[in-house]
């Protein structure tokens, strides 16, 4: 790749590497550096849409609070971030020349689809009552979750604009950066290394107290998935799945109409298949299990802004459920 080293030694003959260019850095530097440029673009643009929001206020008189109902600001808020992932994705691939395989589109064997579909399934009811444990757990120290839905409308025709901004566009962008783009940068610290650190992104990323743990573990099975198929693409099934089955469930509520036993049946075969499915990644589908090779100092550095803005934003949403 055009302005990235694969590696992270020190050249040929015991010299020491030259001073390097912002562009020109190892690729595991290039992932941490894309994860901090995704957080940095994300609060940019967070900031630039408040005050926008505060003079449109302003203008016509409107509060800000009525505003931030309106399916307008709703659409705006899912958009806005999809903006900034598109951007890092195009500014990666103009500097380094990256090629769709650098994203991780690779061609996949057909059973991964498949095991993705069990993963989505099996992730999504039994990790909906571990976070409803969670959140429990949080309300006994005195957190208050949000309660109104950030979702815009989806009565009739609303529900396909929804999908696409809450399903569609994550699902493809979050997933080419995270397991695309990130973690093609750091698989030889280890595939147990490299999960354990999807998932401790992922989490902090979506700065969710109440989904820490369910981000979480998401995001190092998603990881996993990523280096069992060598492709991004199963995984982008696998979160479009989450996403779209919470938007139908919230617009048809058909979870709530599952009798008690049913609920119980479902969360069951639930958990069955989101330990199947872990079960065979882990143990069974060995072959591109890798040992670590490099140490992960390396993308930790250029990560480190994005790290801390997202705790400092996790702390904040969190101090803001204490004082409910």
């Amino acid at each position: 790749m055009n302005g990235m080293e694969q590696n992270n030694g020190a050249p040929a003959g015991g010299m020491s590497n030259p001073k390097r260019s912002l562009f020109d850095q190892p690729r595991k530097v290039v992932s941490g550096i894309v994860f901090s440029g995704t957080i940095v673009g994300m609060v940019l643009i967070s900031l630039v849409f408040s005050i926008t929001l505060g003079f449109i206020s302003a203008a016509s008189d409107t509060p800000v609070g009525e505003l931030q109902t309106t399916d307008v600001y709703k659409y705006f808020s899912y958009l806005l971030y999809q903006v900034v992932y598109v951007g890092v994705m195009l500014a990666f691939a103009l500097i380094y020349k990256a090629r769709p395989c650098e994203f991780g589109y690779r061609k996949v064997r057909a059973r991964y689809f498949f095991i993705a579909i069990v993963l989505a399934f099996g992730l999504l009811f039994s990790l909906n009552w571990v976070n409803g444990w969670f959140v429990e757990l949080l309300s006994l120290i005195g957190y208050t979750a949000p309660g109104d839905s950030t979702l815009p409308s989806v009565a009739g025709g609303g529900i396909v604009g929804v999908l696409f901004v809450v399903a569609v566009l994550p699902a493809f962008c979050e997933e080419t950066i995270f397991r695309g783009i990130i973690l093609d940068g750091v698989k030889d610290i280890g595939t147990v290394a490299a999960c354990l650190l999807g998932g401790l992104l992922f989490s902090i990323f979506h700065q969710n107290p109440t989904q820490t743990i369910y981000q979480f573990i998401c995001g190092a099975a998603f990881t996993l998935l990523a280096i069992r198929a060598d492709s991004v693409i199963p995984t982008i099934l696998v979160h479009f799945i989450n996403n779209a089955v919470i938007i139908f469930d919230y617009r048809f509520e058909f979870l709530a109409k599952i009798s008690a036993g049913g609920a119980i049946a479902v969360y069951a075969v639930s958990a069955v298949c989101l330990i199947a499915s872990l079960v065979y990644l882990i143990f069974f589908d060995k072959k591109t299990n890798r040992k670590k090779e490099g140490a992960i100092k390396p993308f930790i550095l250029p990560a480190l802004v994005g790290i801390i803005l997202c705790a400092v934003m996790w702390i904040a949403n969190f101090a803001t459920g204490m004082m409910g």
